[in-house]
């Protein structure tokens, strides 16, 4: 999830009309807009998405900070790719707020993406485009590391828990009909 928001945000701003986009974006833990503050934003408006989120920023300073925000981020869109999408996850703040949002589990996905735009930049010539055009046609799966011991529970299909070894397996039985108490008949 969070390497498509990463994705999606490079949509909004090589593209700035499109009004999808900007609204995952808005959505996404580096805005953390709700459903609310997009139908504000986008109810009745008479142009793109971006024009009314810029016109309703000057009543609502969360709104001016999204402009502000969006802004400095089509700035930093003229650099590399890595460098681009370091300092959204380091300046900005963005991994810290998609590890609020999604936990430690994105942090390797947020790693390999920066890796992968590393990998980018030496094999071609680099551009925000080029990179996001490359990744989606690489169809790349980013896998984690169940061997690291982490102090966690984790929740798994049996096929996905095969060959897993762990200290404790708590198997739910799912065949067995639900027994409550007895029904009463009724006379």
């Amino acid at each position: 999830i969070a390497v498509m928001d990463l994705m999606v945000l490079a949509d909004a701003l090589l593209l700035p009309d499109d009004d999808l986009a900007l609204a995952t974006v808005l959505k996404s833990p580096l805005f953390g807009f709700n459903d609310e503050d997009l139908f504000e934003i986008a109810w009745n408006r008479k142009g793109s998405l971006r024009a009314a989120l810029r016109a309703k920023a000057h009543g609502n300073p969360r709104f001016a900070e999204a402009v502000a925000t969006l802004e400095r981020f089509t700035q930093w869109a003229q650099q590399l790719p890595f460098t681009f999408y370091a300092r959204v996850l380091g300046a900005a703040g963005g991994r810290k707020r998609f590890l609020a949002r999604l936990g430690h589990e994105a942090d390797d996905a947020l790693d390999e993406f920066l890796n992968l735009a590393l990998d980018y930049e030496r094999r071609e010539t680099p551009s925000l485009q080029g990179f996001v055009a490359w990744v989606r046609a690489a169809q790349t799966d980013v896998k984690r590391d169940m061997e690291i011991t982490r102090d966690e529970v984790r929740v798994m299909t049996v096929h996905g828990a095969k060959g897993l070894e762990a200290p404790i397996v708590v198997l739910a039985d799912t065949m067995t009909p639900p027994a409550g108490p007895p029904q009463r008949q009724p006379r």
